[in-house]
């Protein structure tokens, strides 16, 4: 899932709640609870992408039921219709995507630890990925929101340091760190 443009991920929703010991441990609750915390992940992490996300889940109603993932306008959630499987919905979706005409210049990215869902992925194009894979990136949040972390953590450690009189500013030079300074660089050469 190393790709800078947009891409369409395609989660095996249950697969991914059942190996992701977190989202585990809130499906044991109920299978709501699983399926929230799941989504809640999803929408935190790729609410600010290009991404478009489509949770596909085991359902047992006559047909299959689409619904917009809440809170993610590129978001979808899927249930099957009772007798298909969501490895197989998958494997439908990911085909279909690949030969629709707006996704050439995009992604396919199909996220199960079924070695079967991410070979049939593979054979369709697309790039598969583990849950493990999918979960390390929940747990990553948005670059800005690290980067703001970092800056906050720094301010802190400098706040820490002026209250303890340990206090040391940062060297306000100007100019270039990397160049000679102005009276070595012209200065005529007298050794020869």
């Amino acid at each position: 899932m190393g790709v800078t443009g947009p891409q369409t991920i395609f989660v095996d929703g249950y697969n991914v709640i059942r190996t992701t010991p977190e989202l585990a441990r809130a499906e044991r609750l109920g299978l709501a609870h699983g399926r929230e915390a799941l989504l809640a992940r999803l929408v935190a992490r790729y609410r600010h992408t290009p991404h478009r996300v489509v949770v596909v889940f085991d359902g047992d109603g006559p047909t299959e039921s689409t619904q917009q993932l809440k809170g993610l306008s590129r978001g979808q959630v899927i249930y099957t219709r009772r007798g298909e499987t969501a490895d197989a919905a998958i494997a439908r979706l990911a085909a279909q995507c690949a030969n629709e005409a707006d996704h050439i210049s995009s992604q396919i990215v199909v996220v199960s630890d079924d070695y079967a869902v991410r070979a049939d992925g593979a054979l369709r194009g697309a790039t598969p990925a583990r849950a493990s894979e999918l979960a390390q990136r929940m747990r990553e949040g948005p670059r800005l929101q690290a980067k703001q972390a970092r800056h906050r953590q720094f301010l802190r450690q400098q706040w820490a340091a002026e209250a303890d009189g340990e206090y040391i500013p940062p060297d306000r030079s100007k100019g270039n760190g990397h160049r000679a300074p102005r009276k070595r660089r012209e200065a005529p050469d007298r050794r020869w």
